[in-house]
């Protein structure tokens, strides 16, 4: 997993309070602008007074090492202050930290523990990575329904890699009842953002006709664009389909999947 908010995206989304302390406008103004040591010299003593939001940017500074070597410890550190004040992305910050042994010893239960508190605010990517947990059983017991549940909230957040994955689950019928063309829904969802992953697998569920009506045109298309991609089983398969398809079907194909080239995120048609 990725951290959330880095240096100018932390920033914008950081929630301004009603009254907002002026060094911390300051502190703010100048990280933006990229003069890191002011930046510091406003946040530094805001934070030791306990002001969440500089707490969390406190642990920015030190994971991306603005203004100061990069230290992952003190990163951790801030970032456990604020969450501890309940920071939601200091939360999911500390949940990657503890998942990949930056800063502080792997653990993948205390992992699960941030990853919980930032999900059970709303943060897509926490509930993501907490879907993610239950499905390989990293810090909690193995639970596809509870993975299926925090992939949906996320999905219905637009998280692609969550419509992915709620998207297998339904086709395996683990935690949630099978379903093939429910599989297919998400599946297209998270093609249609550019996931070349589900793109591939999309590309194959119309080759097949599985969840959806076979379409050798659609199937190309998307074989296609998850070959442009990087995807080398979609190579393989989309020459599969020339040997079936027209010659007028693999135009058509073709240029479909150039005009998805050029469009972010792309409409493909339910059949």
């Amino acid at each position: 997993m990725k951290k959330q908010l880095k240096t100018l995206a932390a920033l914008l989304m950081v929630s301004m309070p009603v009254l907002v302390n002026a060094d911390f406008v300051q502190g703010k103004t100048a990280m933006i602008a990229g003069d890191y040591a002011t930046a510091i010299s406003e946040f530094s003593p805001l934070a030791q007074q306990g002001d969440v939001m500089s707490q969390y940017l406190m642990g920015v500074i030190y994971d991306d090492g603005l203004g100061v070597e990069r230290d992952q410890k003190q990163a951790a550190n801030w970032y456990q202050k604020a969450a501890n004040q309940g920071d939601v992305n200091a939360q999911y910050n500390l949940g990657v930290m503890y998942s990949k042994g930056q800063g502080v010893e792997i653990e993948q239960k205390k992992s699960a523990h941030w990853y919980a508190k930032a999900a059970e605010q709303g943060l897509a990517l926490a509930q993501f990575a907490l879907g993610d947990m239950y499905t390989k059983g990293w810090g909690v017991k193995q639970d596809y329904q509870q993975a299926a549940n925090w992939f949906e909230k996320a999905a219905k957040q637009k998280h692609f890699k969550s419509q992915f994955s709620l998207g297998l689950l339904y086709y395996e019928g683990k935690g949630v009842p099978k379903d093939q063309q429910k599989a297919a829904y998400w599946t297209r969802l998270s093609a249609e953002q550019g996931h070349y992953k589900a793109q591939y697998t999309l590309g194959m569920m119309y080759k097949e006709g599985i969840g959806v009506e076979q379409n050798l045109v659609l199937a190309y298309a998307l074989l296609e664009l998850a070959t442009r991609d990087g995807h080398a089983a979609a190579e393989k398969f989309k020459k599969e389909l020339t040997l079936e398809m027209k010659e007028e079907q693999l135009k058509k194909a073709k240029s479909i999947a150039s005009s998805w080239q050029t469009s972010a995120p792309i409409s493909i048609p339910s059949n």
